[in-house]
């Protein structure tokens, strides 16, 4: 097993680093993705994303977890919620005049099949209003391909694919994908692309 990085793309985002916020918007295809861009920008001695994550992963004991790891939760939707659009907004927005890097998996969910899903058009509107408030700091998107030669939600995708209901995270699940963690997964590709 291993981690394969483009360094020429890494080498690329620590220099855009010194004159602006970066937002990474990785593809999402495992809950490992939350961890992957952390542990490349700790090995490289780079700051550490913040890290939008669904509400969905706010349970005992992980999400107190990464909220220390700088997580933060989002709803899935924010339909009907003014409020909450201004509230998420507004952080965003004093993120990126901190000058934090982000990271956002604008699909939404994880990609069940491997293919990427379609963006979800409100939370990518939404962070670039938040960009565009914080005139005097640039905001540079980065598009990041995370690829696994094996996924280690595999099994329970199946399992969703051929009909079965998905499951709701919870720490019991999380107690039981541990195991999971004693397999051979294979290698683990991290492209960065140019950015926007």
């Amino acid at each position: 097993a291993g981690l394969e990085v483009d360094m020429e793309g890494l080498d690329r985002l620590r220099e855009l680093g010194k004159d602006g916020s970066i937002v990474l918007l990785p593809s999402h295809k495992s809950h490992v993705d939350y961890l992957v861009l952390s542990y490349i920008m700790y090995e490289n001695n780079m700051q550490l994303p913040m890290i939008a994550a669904g509400d969905n992963l706010s349970f005992f004991p992980l999400g107190p977890v990464l909220r220390r790891a700088g997580g933060f939760f989002i709803r899935r939707t924010f339909r009907g919620d003014k409020l909450y659009v201004v509230a998420v907004e507004a952080y965003v927005r004093r993120m990126i005049r901190d000058g934090h890097t982000l990271e956002l998996f604008i699909e939404g969910g994880r990609s069940r099949t491997g293919k990427l899903l379609k963006a979800q058009v409100g939370m990518l509107s939404m962070l670039i209003d938040a960009a565009s408030a914080v005139p005097n700091r640039e905001v540079i998107f980065v598009p990041v391909s995370i690829g696994y030669e094996r996924i280690v939600e595999a099994g329970a995708y199946r399992r969703e694919l051929i009909g079965a209901d998905k499951q709701k995270e919870d720490a019991k699940g999380l107690l039981r994908g541990a195991s999971a963690l004693r397999h051979r997964y294979g290698r683990i590709n991290v492209q960065f692309g140019q950015h926007l």
